[in-house]
């Protein structure tokens, strides 16, 4: 694999099926960086209350997996994340791994 930040965003896309529409994966790795960084937001409590207050139990348990989801990817990958010259390199390689294992097999590359 080459260190290539781009090489590696570009074999993301084409696993997630929307290359060479670049900006979809971009938007999604920075969301991914955001998780592995600081895990779910705290935001995510006060929807989850609202949806409750609401009884939208659909859109409660829809925000509930997104939480577990993105704290998961924090617990996982928050090791690949400190500060140097690399950084976006191995936030990008755990991108790709992360890519691989959710589109790995929905898109023959």
């Amino acid at each position: 694999m080459s260190d290539s930040l781009n090489d590696i965003l570009v074999e993301c896309c084409i696993l997630r099926g929307c290359y060479p529409l670049m900006h979809r994966t971009l938007h999604e790795f920075n969301w991914f960086c955001s998780c592995v960084i600081w895990g779910a937001g705290p935001l995510i409590d006060v929807e989850i209350k609202q949806a409750e207050a609401n009884g939208d139990e659909d859109h409660v348990k829809a925000l509930k997996d997104r939480r577990n989801e993105e704290n998961a990817i924090h617990e996982r990958f928050g090791e690949w994340y400190s500060h140097g010259s690399d950084e976006l390199i191995r936030l990008a390689k755990a991108f790709l791994i992360y890519c691989r294992e959710q589109y790995g097999n929905e898109v023959d590359v």
